[in-house]
């Protein structure tokens, strides 16, 4: 399943499964149950208050105190199943659950709403037990008609969630064995098929059910998990509330998390403002995704004096890519060689070492991390190379006009950029470099909500989108034919490619990993024949500044993930909070915390 994350200003999307706590398992049979030759399902596996404490969380936690986020932009909606980005996916996972979860440091689900699960011998059958403590947070029991629920929301036609019907449309609807057990059946064969199962939710049937799920987008008064919707107000915050009668503070895995008391989302769509509302501390963490204001602006005074903590973390995280993805629907994009022209005009080595400081390294690849360091030895670079392009676009039929613009049967080489980022450095680089050769380029800066719904519809000539990599690597929702036309769908660029999709279908049926990333390579390997995207560079770190107060897992964040599992396991640390007020009030130092945090096993 892939996920299309938002982050602080352009859109980025997670290669996951469903509903998984936002990362999947690379793990090809972890199905969470051994098959029995002399029975027709698989030994129970049960997973409940008697299981393991999550090895992230900090036994020292302390619930209470509050946690301020940066939002970004303000959402179109909060509702994640509708418009499908990071901030309301993980505003979402506080709220619902799924029946099962992945371990955070190994590849072995956890029962989150089910409480145990069998397998049948063929594969095709999950029996899922939900634990009977659940309870919605009005105190209605949550049942197998919930989750049944949620399948008929997802895979209803006129609901704008056809990200989600990708994966869903292998299985039959859920059936009802009775009010606790749901029985789920895949029509088809394939290796992901327990984790999206695994991956369904509960939503509350007695709630939403004969309401119409598209006006749902600000109003969850019922919730399942540890928060709950405090206070809205549009275009300054989203406050939640920590849940005193979350039914799963029972399980063991759930101890020692979610430990604010509330929870508020402050949203700044400029970087810069965020940062200097992060100083006078109107933020507890600031995440740095621009290398300029890592390199520049974050040498301040109250790191220096230790009241705010600066690291760069290095963990398991798998790598995606970012680009800027090719409108292959539009005539203009039809010519590869156009493609690739708009490639080799992407100086991206100058932008990396003059705007970024050298802290990325350059994409060949969609999966970066299937190769030695990062790098398909295989495949182009696409250097930054003008005259190259020149010549692929004149062999491509495009001949200059009258006013230097390129023009070809009569139409005019005119592209757009449709964006709500505020930091334009590399687009007007990229824009002087077409306009040398005769591109005429504009840039559209958006809100957020209009970009969102461009994009949803397919209204942009080239966007640039970011694709995080998820512990499971599923091809289909980005790649895809079928996707190409469908309405916010991931296949972001149009991609309708026939051995891509002989590709993706044989994977679907190879229960072995490392044979499935033998198919991802030869996916990729098609994919920069076809150049579907400009692509750009990526990260092998995360920057993060934080208010010395905090207590945190002991490497900062967690095995997989960036700042969006600060939630979970974060905690106000009293000694810390105590400490950090009375330096600041007497203008004294703390002990610096700065440098490099490196996960390990």
């Amino acid at each position: 399943m892939t996920k299309i994350f938002s982050i602080r200003g352009f859109q980025i999307a997670v290669l996951a499964s469903l509903w998984l706590g936002l990362v999947s398992c690379q793990k090809q049979d972890a199905q969470g149950s051994k098959s029995s030759e002399a029975a027709e399902v698989s030994t129970p596996v049960i997973v409940d208050s008697t299981g393991e404490f999550d090895p992230i969380a900090n036994t020292a936690a302390v619930a209470g105190g509050s946690y301020t986020s940066w939002g970004g932009s303000f959402p179109k909606s909060l509702n994640y199943w509708l418009d499908a980005n990071s901030f309301c996916g993980e505003v979402m996972s506080y709220l619902y659950e799924s029946l099962v979860s992945l371990h955070s440091t190994k590849d072995e689900p956890v029962g989150i709403l089910a409480k145990s699960w069998e397998v049948s011998k063929d594969g095709k059958i999950f029996t899922f037990h939900i634990d009977p403590r659940a309870k919605w947070s009005d105190g209605v029991a949550v049942t197998a008609r919930d989750v049944q629920f949620y399948y008929d929301v997802i895979m209803d036609p006129k609901n704008m969630t056809s990200i989600f019907r990708v994966d869903l449309k292998r299985f039959a609807r859920p059936e009802i064995v009775d009010s606790l057990t749901l029985k789920v059946t895949a029509t088809k064969a394939h290796w992901n098929n327990f984790w999206t199962a695994a991956g369904l939710t509960a939503f509350p049937a007695h709630v939403w059910e004969g309401k119409d799920f598209g006006s749902i987008n600000f109003d969850f008064p019922v919730v399942s998990g540890p928060y709950a919707v405090e206070e809205i107000k549009k275009d300054r915050y989203i406050s939640l509330k920590q849940r005193s009668d979350w039914w799963g503070r029972a399980k063991r895995y759930n101890q020692h998390k979610y430990n604010f008391a509330h929870i508020k989302y402050r949203f700044v769509e400029d970087r810069n403002k965020a940062l200097e509302s992060f100083q006078k501390g109107e933020f507890d963490a600031y995440p740095v995704y621009t290398a300029s204001l890592w390199a520049q602006q974050t040498d301040f005074d109250q790191i220096k004096k230790g009241w705010v903590s600066k690291h760069r973390v290095y963990n398991r995280e798998p790598k995606g890519f970012q680009g800027f993805a090719i409108n292959l629907r539009k005539p203009i994009f039809q010519d590869a060689r156009v493609r690739q022209a708009l490639s080799y005009l992407f100086n991206r080595e100058l932008m990396n070492d003059k705007l970024m400081f050298n802290q990325y390294f350059l994409l060949n690849s969609y999966y970066p991390d299937l190769y030695p360091n990062n790098r398909n030895s295989d495949a182009p670079f696409f250097e930054y190379n003008p005259e190259k392009a020149r010549k692929l676009l004149a062999e491509a039929g495009w001949k200059s006009g009258s006013d230097g613009v390129l023009v070809k049967n009569g139409r005019r080489f005119e592209i757009n950029f449709p964006t709500s980022s505020t930091d334009l450095r590399h687009y007007n680089v990229y824009l002087e470099d077409l306009k040398k050769v005769g591109i005429s380029a504009k840039i559209e800066q958006l809100s957020q909500s209009t970009l969102s719904k461009r994009i949803d519809n397919h209204d942009f000539d080239l966007y640039w989108a970011a694709f995080g990599a998820g512990r499971l690597r599923d091809p289909e929702a980005s790649w895809i034919s079928s996707a190409a036309k469908e309405i916010a769908s991931n296949n972001f660029a149009g991609v309708e490619d026939k051995t891509i999709d002989s590709l993706i279908e044989a994977q679907k049926t190879e229960m072995d990993l490392g044979k499935r990333n033998v198919i991802l390579k030869q996916i990729d390997a098609r994919l920069n024949a076809i150049v579907p995207y400009v692509l750009l560079w990526q990260a092998d770190n995360s920057r993060l500044l934080y208010w010395n107060k905090f207590g945190t897992p002991k490497y900062v964040l967690d095995k997989f993930s960036r700042e969006d599992c600060i939630i979970t396991y974060w905690y106000v640390d009293p000694a810390k909070e105590k400490a950090l007020e009375d330096a600041k009030s007497g203008n004294q130092s703390l002990p610096v915390d700065t440098g490099d945090v490196k996960y390990e096993e």
